[in-house]
């Protein structure tokens, strides 16, 4: 039973960094658009763009 524990443990701790980076990136691209450093805000868009679709494609597989 604690293999599988440690095992949830870990993922649900990957799922928790992976959002906070996303929210690290919400802040950039608000204060990108506030400034307008506009290639700033497209870099760090298309970047959670691709980590989006990421997660799409995690969740069919069941692979999160």
């Amino acid at each position: 039973m604690k293999p599988i524990l440690d095992h949830e443990n870990e993922r649900v701790e990957r799922i928790l960094y992976r959002i906070n980076e996303y929210h690290l990136l919400l802040d950039n691209i608000y204060e990108g658009l506030a400034d307008r450093e506009f290639k700033l805000v497209r870099k760090d868009t298309q970047f959670l763009i691709v980590e989006l679709r990421l997660i799409l494609k995690s969740t069919e597989e069941d692979d999160f």
